[in-house]
């Protein structure tokens, strides 16, 4: 058994002759790069029960050695792929489960009786370059791997690098590609070959995924509750990246941008602790990605809620259709968009800092005596502060909600998301029915709040479209009725809003106990 730690990332097929020219990896270089062409053939049984497990079992051959290896995922959150392999020479192509050095995998693989049962599922047709490299502290192995994924019925090309550590420290293989970010053309791969070759297999789209719930100790301390929360936002980030690719699922964009959104939440409540340099390289570059990825996501709610109800309600109004198609035109190229931020080189170094800062604990100002006293201390502490603060700040606007200008009804919206979100990230250190009840009426203070923010961004779509064919006469007249529509969806929201602030002000601070 051993540890698998690397980090994946993916090369542009026409760039690969480039990567493999490159002379910057020269001076690191130990001894001479050796070239391998990989044979390997993944097994599973007939209900995928390996993969459900997570686990990837495969022979590889390489000239006339047959080794077989068994992965199965770490458990630690890291910005690298870590698993825990198993490895060994055999001498047949199918594999032989006995073989696998772990008591616990035994016995599961005899409870499933899963040996008699396997069958070859896809196959990986590899040709690899291998480089040692000594960097930093580290020796890290680069392989430059170019080929195809296979199953009986499709194949896909594959085209990446991979820096997996041979021995040292992590954080160098995130310092060394830190280096070549903005030398080579890469962006982020989070899929192993193993996954890929499942997702040929049985042809699923990779779906959305929201963000998983955050168990926290109350008795951690607010550095590690940081770090945790953290990893909990990237995750899903990452797991949102292929939906964005892949499906025309509107949710991938929105959930992605949740996820960036929550980070950006997460920041804000530590600002006060922050080394200076953290809000140039981190928390400016979140709001960049939540903008960047703002354009698609409107254009889907426009496209998919917006218009879409009035198309139901309306179904013979004959200039609805017109303002359908332009529309449908505007949301594909900002579609485009989504898929190469995603895809994009200040993605990646977005995503390179921050496995770096958290690998480091690099994100606060540690000189500062009272900032490492505060982070010490239980969370407990912290998420009762923010959170009282948060709803200040929000009590501050609603009190007064039914004299509000539309300008401060959207600072009010922006401040219930916060306040949201803090919620969302430490109700579990306090009494569940509590924050439970919380939780429901802030979200229905900003649904009613999200209400009046999707007229007004109504209203600049429908500027862009009637801009954009300023004599489509079947435009105007749908403008218009959208509109009336949206105008009066706005202003009863804003009418419902002092009913819900009365709600919210009726559920108990469940942080105060």
């Amino acid at each position: 058994m051993q540890h698998e730690i690397e980090l994946k990332l993916a090369i542009p097929e026409e760039e690969m002759a480039r990567w493999r020219r490159a002379t910057l990896f020269r001076p690191l270089t130990k001894g001479r790069a050796s070239n391998k062409h990989l044979i390997s053939t993944y097994f599973d049984t007939p209900a995928l029960e390996l993969k459900a497990l997570g686990i990837a079992l495969r022979v590889r051959r390489i000239g006339r050695k047959r080794i077989q290896t068994l992965k199965v995922p770490g458990n630690k959150a890291t910005g690298f792929q870590h698993l825990i392999e198993y490895e060994q020479e055999i001498n047949q192509d199918e594999p032989d489960l006995s073989l696998i050095d772990s008591k616990p995998l035994q016995k599961l693989f005899a409870k499933a009786k899963l040996h008699d049962r396997l069958t070859a599922v896809f196959t990986t047709n590899i040709k690899r370059r291998i480089t040692i490299l000594e960097y930093g502290e580290s020796e890290i192995e680069m392989a430059l791997d170019q080929g195809s994924i296979s199953t009986p019925d499709q194949t896909m090309a594959l085209s990446e690098a991979e820096f997996e550590l041979r021995s040292g420290r992590p954080i160098d293989i995130l310092d060394l590609v830190l280096e070549v970010h903005g030398k080579l053309p890469f962006s982020m791969e989070r899929r192993s070959k193993a996954k890929r070759g499942y997702s040929l297999f049985t042809g699923e789209t990779p779906a959305p995924v929201r963000a998983a719930a955050v168990i926290l100790n109350g008795k951690a301390i607010s550095r590690e509750v940081f770090s945790q929360i953290a990893w909990n936002c990237i995750e899903q980030m990452r797991d949102n990246e292929q939906p964005v690719l892949q499906s025309n699922d509107p949710e991938g964009v929105h959930q992605l941008r949740i996820a960036i959104r929550r980070l950006r939440s997460l920041f804000g409540v530590y600002h006060p602790f922050l080394a200076p340099g953290t809000q140039e390289t981190i928390v400016q570059e979140l709001a960049w990605a939540q903008k960047a990825l703002g354009p698609a996501r409107d254009w889907d709610v426009f496209v998919e809620e917006t218009l879409a109800l009035v198309q139901t309600e309306l179904p013979d109004e004959k200039s609805l259709p017109h303002l359908a198609r332009a529309a449908a035109s505007m949301r594909a190229a900002t579609s485009g968009d989504a898929r190469a931020f995603v895809r994009s080189e200040r993605y990646a170094l977005l995503l390179l800092r921050l496995f770096k800062g958290l690998e480091a604990d690099s994100f606060f100002a540690d000189e500062d005596k009272p900032v490492r006293k505060a982070l010490s201390k239980p969370v407990h502490d912290l998420a009762a502060s923010v959170l009282t603060q948060h709803d200040r700040r929000v009590r501050k606007l609603a009190s007064k909600v039914e004299e509000l200008e539309i300008e401060d009804v959207h600072r009010l919206r922006l401040r219930v998301k916060k306040m949201r979100y803090a919620a969302e990230f430490f109700r579990g250190l306090f009494a569940a029915r509590k924050a439970k009840r919380r939780s429901k009426a802030l979200a229905a203070l900003q649904e009613a709040l999200g209400a009046v923010n999707d007229a007004a961004v109504c209203e600049e779509l429908l500027e862009q479209l009637t801009a954009a064919s300023p004599r489509n006469t079947n435009l105007r007249v749908a403008s218009g009725i959208l509109r009336g529509w949206y105008g009066a969806i706005s202003s009863h929201s804003i009418a419902s809003l002092a009913s819900l602030w009365d709600e919210y002000e009726s559920t108990p601070c469940f942080w105060q106990d």
